[in-house]
């Protein structure tokens, strides 16, 4: 059981490392002015900064119920990677939404 918490955690401390990366990103003008979509551009921030809370969150629980010895604690460490599934599905549908082209918001190339 604590080989697949580990995994998970690991993925989830990547994601997030990633997701902080790309909050960042997104916070500088010039990479603000690349999207065309705003709304697609609030999604793709709020991903970035609320990944890391729920992955922290999600592996901190799951833990926690590893140690107090319940068996399906690493459900917690998968809830993180749906909430990170749920918002590219949102994400995605939004962006074909607005123009029938999944082009993620920076219009065609």
């Amino acid at each position: 059981m604590s080989a697949p918490l580990i995994a998970f955690t690991l993925f989830n401390l990547a994601a997030a490392a990633a997701c902080l990366g790309a909050g960042v990103r997104l916070l500088q003008p010039e990479e603000r002015a690349v999207w065309r979509s705003k709304r697609l551009l609030f999604i793709a921030a709020l991903l970035a900064w609320s990944f890391p809370l729920a992955a922290l969150a999600g592996v901190a629980w799951a833990w926690a119920q590893f140690e107090a010895g319940m068996a399906g604690a690493v459900v917690f460490a998968i809830a993180p990677i749906a909430w990170l599934a749920l918002m590219g599905f949102i994400f995605a549908a939004v962006d074909y939404l607005e123009d029938g082209v999944l082009d993620f918001g920076r219009g065609r190339t």
